[in-house]
């Protein structure tokens, strides 16, 4: 089972929203999104891939990925009301996705409530239940993708980074949030090596310890067909395939 997220060592600008340059091009929807969260009284963040992008200095303008402290449809279809575009409700996971109108057919908003998740046995679908930014913040790949940022008005761009993602970006380093990652989900272990590839990031030592143990414990063959095909047909989409193929060659070899 997940443990609970463990407290980061306190760090200036980790809890108290340092400030985070948005994209221009991005920033009226943001706020956008931010006043429409005010007028229903709920928190509403950017949260996981679009923040990393961000604090790399990418334009991240077609998937946004927010999270709301409340329930994350109803908040997608009053988003949908204001802004127009259509809307598809997944109820049974909790989320929805907002698709806004003009010519850009990937200019889409993922959107979902926080929330926690348990894994009853490794590789199993999570069990899902409502959380805290933290918790939800906690459910994820690596830290660098676990950090949100904040669109209401009153602190608009203020960096929510409890297990500070940001100097794991700015060391180029890979590292899970809690000792049983790669067992819960060893997805993660493939789309680690495609962040590796893709941004010549490393893996910090116990999260490679990690993995090697998970390759070895023949984590990858937990998964199911589907999960396991998705996963690799993303890293065959990525730029530069062979190599990711080559990484994932040589964990094999070292987990043996």
């Amino acid at each position: 089972m997940t443990p609970r997220p463990a407290r980061a060592p306190a760090r200036e600008g980790a809890r108290a929203g340092a400030p985070v340059r948005l994209p221009p091009a991005v920033t009226p929807l943001l706020a956008r999104l931010g006043q429409l969260g005010d007028a229903r009284g709920v928190a509403v963040y950017g949260v996981g891939g679009c923040v990393r992008d961000w604090l790399l200095g990418r334009s991240r303008l077609t998937d946004l990925d927010v999270t709301v402290e409340g329930e994350g449809p109803a908040f997608a279809q009053a988003a949908a009301k204001a802004m127009g575009g259509t809307l598809q409700v997944h109820p049974a996971f909790g989320t929805a996705t907002l698709q806004l109108p003009g010519r850009n057919p990937r200019r889409r908003i993922d959107v979902a409530g926080c929330r926690k998740e348990t894994y009853v046995r490794p590789a199993a679908y999570p069990v899902v239940a409502r959380g805290t930014l933290e918790e939800d913040l906690f459910r994820r790949d690596f830290t660098l993708n676990a950090m949100a940022v904040a669109l209401n008005a009153a602190r608009f761009g203020a960096l929510a980074d409890p297990f500070r993602g940001r100097e794991d970006l700015q060391r180029g380093r890979l590292r899970v949030l809690h000792a049983r990652s790669f067992l819960d989900d060893p997805t993660r272990i493939l789309r680690g090596i495609r962040f590796a590839q893709r941004f010549g990031w490393a893996f910090e030592a116990q999260t490679a310890r990690r993995l090697r143990e998970a390759l070895a414990a023949g984590a990858l063959g937990w998964l199911n067909a589907g999960r396991l095909e998705r996963e690799l047909t993303r890293l065959l989409q990525e730029p530069d395939p062979a190599a990711c193929l080559r990484h994932l060659s040589r964990l094999l070899e070292r987990a043996r």
